[in-house]
């Protein structure tokens, strides 16, 4: 059989072998001549196999490719080896055939090339630059380090909250034919992203990492970033804790501090126990004193800090009246009587109950409505209601209207604007007396709550008026569920407040401006002393005006803003003090007041000080800023903001106290009682999310003591204050521990001007103490032997002691050693720069120089010879984009000499106030040029005789010639320095 095979191989080879001998000889190249190969490096076919000739061309196919099936196998017939080279099924090459001893000599001579190429290498490979092995953390090191967690994990990290990005576009195109066409249009990528992640990692037993962080959070220490390293009990590093921590002390001189921000360490060595602390102190430190109950405090309240969003008037009917319902109080003179109110406000709170679609309307029930596109329909009175124009008739009646997808169109239909006219959204119904209270009388509102500032606020309201029944807006109850369609109606209410502050608009003058938060709730009558004081530039602080109309010179302020009218028996006798009506000009629960005028600062007393007084004058004491401005932009009017509220006012007797802060760090609260510490959940509770002490032991408030409160306010701090503390305790015995603490705090001004009361400090205190605690049996035995007495209880003696130090100092910044400096006042308001460059409009050609000989034609009246020696006098301002060479717009940009003319170029700071210092860089200043002609005419000159004017038209004798221009100064100056 074996032969039969090897027969019909060998045939078969035969046969194939006879083909490619015919085709060689029958070949077109062998009749023709072969062809010369057009590549530069021709690829040489080889002639045998893949083992004896092997392939070296890169461009060729390698032999060891992947495309090459390549297979050897062994003969044991012949004993030779059979190499066999395929690409898919068929032969890429015609099998062939080696001995044994061929293969075993071309491996041998590829072994001895090998073997001399290795050992020509040998030098280089010992110059080699040896690899550095891997660094490798043992399982053993990571477990010693920081051990392993309850379920057996290394790390375990589990990760919970969401991430919200928004990403727009913004661009607007201004069709203003100064600007370039590319200038024209402008715009950019919008992108907002807001987090709110809680994360708990375990990074074995000992480290944990409990991270919250909240992008819209409103104050930051509500985010906490905390990592908490513990080790056991028999390791030196007890602990490390960074991030939000805390420094405890066991006395009361040398108090704790809770809420700092940085890196705090426990060691122990034997019984010495060792903590510091590194960190940033992000609150401060406040002290109450209640009074039978109540909360004494101080009041120092500049009045540019008004309750802001929180307090509405209902109509533009009720401003218009409010100061006249007020000035006769307690005699109250308004006919209108609110019966009914609903209030309502975006729903954030995610809550489907008393919840639904609401428009607000800004003119619904106005008399005289702000939208050109609505007509009025009573003009016998300005009573707000809603018949009182016509746009409460068109929406009611509408289908369209009442529909949540299609009212915004139906709305712009009728030329409403969205946030000026309306504004539409899902909003929920507050309850009164929880979220909200009003005056019935007045027409004002007060939210318990500050809204944010794109909140909307509405409100639907019913009223009587001399036995006659108004209504603004709808309720709740006229419009139900759409039975056709199983929906709620869109329901119409007065807007109040809308998503954004247009200061041009009228419901911009409903929020009121003149009521001022106290932080303390419960306002007690009987110890209510406030006044308004005024701080005079350099004069200190004046209960009146320096300078006023002659009716009201030497009257208090109080009185001159209707604040002062009555007695503490609301007789009509001025007491010196701030007026208590109870719902009128104080809201005692909330801990606000009222002025009786709306813009006690502006208008008002522009109109009731200033009578008669030119505006030069009344223009340094009216800050109409506060009214006409966003409270932000009007706090940076520092030369008109002297206004201050000063007193003190007391809680009503409670056990339950607002200590007006919230979020109070947990263990920072410290109540006393004729310095005894008194017991937390014992003697007092608190509540250190709204800040509110219960006072549980009621004989501390019958007895009428002094009862001192001292807390950590997280929202009062305005300096860098920072932190270092270091706490020895030494356990001498289970009954004596010793201890000893070193605290540090600095205070970084953000300015090297200070004021008086404001200084900063850099105090460090030194404090030592003791603890002793034992049974004392001996002492249960002696009392035993006094007659008709027997215990058995068990005596113990406990012994406390501490002592401190105090080395008060101040920052650097103010002062060092023993001295330092601060400002009672600065004197910076009491004069005032006067920028006589802008606006670059109010300059104006200026009139013939008089006083002086050297221009009679000064005298002149209706005369054309008034400017005949006038020259060419030009002012103006060059645009800062043609002084920029990199700006694409500037037509000038590459012409350097241009750009470098000293008549043109741009100046900056450093060169006209070298040894001044910018805050940010070398500031481009504006500047307001001035070219001369002395030889050429300026206007109204009509010179035209030869002996002043050349046969060019050329002004003759220019050194006598002159121009000017003038501007008006707008205030009083009584001594001017340039």
């Amino acid at each position: 059989m074996f032969n039969n095979k090897l027969a019909l191989s060998k045939q078969k080879y035969s046969f194939f072998y006879f083909l490619i001998l015919l085709s060689f000889f029958f070949s077109p190249s062998r009749v023709f001549g072969q062809k010369k190969d057009s590549l530069p490096y021709p690829i040489q076919d080889r002639r045998a196999n893949a083992i004896i000739n092997p392939s070296r061309n890169p461009f060729d196919i390698p032999d060891d490719s992947l495309l090459i099936n390549r297979k050897v196998e062994y003969d044991s017939l012949t004993g030779n080896y059979i190499i066999y080279e395929k690409i898919g099924d068929l032969f890429y090459r015609n099998p062939m055939e080696i001995s044994f001893q061929d293969l075993l000599k071309l491996r041998g001579q590829q072994d001895e090339n090998q073997y001399f190429s290795d050992r020509a290498k040998a030098l280089d490979l010992l110059n080699y630059k040896q690899a550095r092995p891997k660094p490798t953390i043992y399982p053993s090191f990571f477990n010693r380090t920081f051990g392993v967690t309850k379920t057996g994990k290394l790390v375990d990290i589990r990760p919970q909250g969401n991430i919200d990005l928004k990403v727009g576009y913004q661009g607007q195109y201004v069709n203003n034919p100064t600007l370039s066409t590319s200038a024209r249009r402008t715009g950019g990528f919008d992108m907002n992203m807001n987090a709110n992640i809680n994360v708990l990692a375990d990074i074995g037993s000992k480290m944990t990492l409990p991270i919250s962080w909240n992008t819209q959070s409103t104050f930051d220490f509500e985010n906490q970033l905390k990592l908490n390293y513990h080790g056991y009990d028999d390791e030196i590093i007890k602990s490390i804790d960074a991030g939000n921590i805390n420094f405890r002390t066991k006395g009361t001189l040398m108090s704790s501090v809770q809420n700092l921000f940085g890196i705090k360490t426990q060691l122990q060595f034997g019984k010495l126990f060792v903590t510091a602390a590194l960190a940033t102190d992000r609150s401060q430190k406040q002290t109450l004193t209640l009074q039978s109950g109540g909360v004494s405090q101080t009041i120092n309240k500049t009045l540019d800090d008004y309750d802001e969003n929180r307090n509405f008037l209902l109509s533009q009917y009720f401003r218009q009246h409010f100061n006249q319902f007020m000035g006769k109080l307690p005699l109250n003179q308004s006919l209108v009587n609110i019966t009914r109110m609903e209030v309502w406000l975006t729903n954030r709170t995610g809550t489907t109950t008393n919840a639904r679609n609401i428009v607000g309307l800004a003119d619904l029930g106005e008399a005289q409505p702000y939208n050109s596109n609505i007509q009025p329909l009573i003009t016998t009175n300005n009573l707000p209601d809603n018949s009182a124009n016509n746009l409460y008739q068109q929406l009611s009646n509408s289908t369209t209207a009442r529909n949540g997808s299609l009212a915004t169109t139906y709305l712009q239909s009728l030329g409403l604007l969205p946030v000026q006219d309306y504004e539409k959204v899902y909003a929920r119904k507050l309850t009164e007396g929880t979220d909200y209270t009003y005056n019935s009388k007045i027409g004002f509102i007060n939210l318990n709550s500050q809204l944010q500032s794109d909140d909307v606020l509405g409100v639907a309201f019913q009223y009587t008026y001399n036995g006659k029944t108004y209504q603004v807006g709808e309720f709740s109850s006229d419009v139900a569920l759409d039975s056709t369609s199983g929906i709620q109606k869109v329901l119409f209410v007065k807007l109040l407040k809308a998503t954004a502050q247009r200061i041009n608009l009228p419901i911009w003058h409903l929020m009121m401006k003149n009521v001022y938060s106290l932080d303390v709730a419960g306002i007690d009558s009987s110890s209510f002393k406030l006044n308004v004081y005024y701080k005079e530039p350099g004069g200190g602080t004046k209960r009146y005006l320096p300078t006023s109309s002659e009716s009201t010179k030497g009257e208090s302020l109080l009185t001159i803003l209707n604040a002062d009218r009555l007695n503490s028996l609301e007789s009509p006798q001025p007491d010196g003090q701030y007026d208590y009506l109870n719902g009128y000009t104080v809201l005692p629960n909330q801990g606000r007041i009222i002025f009786p005028v709306l813009e006690p600062f502006g208008h008002d007393l522009d109109s009731l000080a200033f009578t008669g007084v030119s505006s030069d004058v009344k223009s340094d004491y009216i800050y109409s800023a506060l009214y006409d401005s966003i409270k932000s932009i009007a706090q940076t009017y520092t030369n008109y903001n002297r206004y201050l509220l000063m007193g003190t006012i007391k809680g009503t007797s409670s056990s339950q106290i607002s200590l007006g802060a919230v979020n109070i760090p947990q263990g920072s609260v410290t109540v006393s009682v004729g310095g005894q510490i008194l017991t937390e959940n014992t003697d007092y509770a608190i509540d250190y999310t709204s800040g509110t002490l219960q006072i549980l032991n009621q004989s501390i408030l019958s007895s009428g003591q002094q009862v001192s409160v001292q807390f950590e306010n997280n929202t009062t701090t305005t300096l860098q204050r920072n932190f270092m503390g270091l706490r020895l305790d030494y356990v001498a015995s289970d009954k004596l521990s010793i201890g000893a603490t070193m605290e540090k705090l600095t205070e970084r001004p953000y300015t090297n001007q200070t004021y008086y009361g404001e200084d900063p400090i850099n105090n460090t205190m030194y404090g030592v103490d003791f603890n002793y605690k034992s049974e004392w049996p001996g002492l249960t035995r002696w009392l035993n032997k006094l007659p008709n007495y027997s215990t058995k209880a068990t005596s113990s003696i406990n012994a406390y002691g501490e002592a401190a130090v105090l080395k008060p100092g101040q920052p650097s910044q103010i002062g060092s050693g023993t001295s330092a400096t601060v400002y009672i006042d600065n004197f910076e308001s009491a004069s005032s720069s006067y920028d006589v460059r802008t606006p670059f409009t109010s300059w104006a050609l200026a009139s013939t120089p008089a006083g002086t000989t050297l221009f009679p034609e000064a005298e002149l009246n209706d005369s054309i010879n008034y400017g005949m020696n006038r020259a060419r006098l030009s002012w103006y301002n060059i645009d800062a984009i043609l002084q920029d060479k990199t700006n694409t717009s500037n037509p000038l940009r590459h012409n350097l000499s241009a750009l470098s003319d000293l008549r043109t170029r741009a100046v900056y700071n450093n060169e006209l106030f070298p040894s001044a210092s910018t805050a940010t860089s070398n500031t481009q200043l504006t500047t307001f040029d001035m070219t001369y002609f002395p030889s050429d005419r300026g206007p109204y000159n009509y010179a035209n005789s030869s002996s002043e004017v050349n046969a060019q038209g050329k002004l003759l004798n220019p050194e006598k010639r002159w121009g000017a221009s003038c501007v008006l100064f707008h205030k009083q100056i009584s001594k001017l320095t340039i």
